[in-house]
């Protein structure tokens, strides 16, 4: 698979507008009033929660900084395709971040552990979305 940072960001935002509708991901996100980012290199993707409703997701080209309720995952295009795409690193994604394998989680760290459920179905389902694009 060709995956680009602006191939990445589209899925990411094709994912955002379908997944309120995922179960799982409703229930991770509920009470929460904050952020979720996807940075992939030098454009980012924000969920914006209000109340644990998704009301929006927008693109973001820069550095984007996060605010309290807030926090994301930077890296670069290659980490994201070998986290995406690999299926052995997928069942083991919080030990990528602790190893730092160019992934950096930043924000508000108690939200981070909060909603870490919503953050892992989310990447979750952009997997299965990329699986399917290929």
């Amino acid at each position: 698979m060709n995956l680009t940072a602006s191939v990445l960001i589209r899925a990411a935002v094709r994912v955002g507008d379908t997944c309120s509708s995922d179960e799982a991901f409703r229930q991770a996100t509920r009470f929460w009033t904050g952020a979720f980012r996807l940075g992939v290199d030098d454009k980012s993707v924000r969920f914006t929660f209000d109340t644990g409703d998704l009301v929006s997701v927008t693109e973001i080209n820069g550095k984007a900084e996060d605010g309290e309720g807030e926090f994301g995952f930077d890296a670069p295009c290659w980490a994201w395709k070998k986290i995406l795409v690999d299926s052995e690193l997928q069942s083991d994604f919080s030990g990528i971040i602790n190893r730092g394998e160019a992934l950096t989680r930043t924000g508000d760290r108690d939200t981070y552990w909060l909603y870490y459920p919503a953050a892992r179905r989310f990447l979750e389902l952009l997997s299965e979305a990329l699986d399917n694009q290929s």
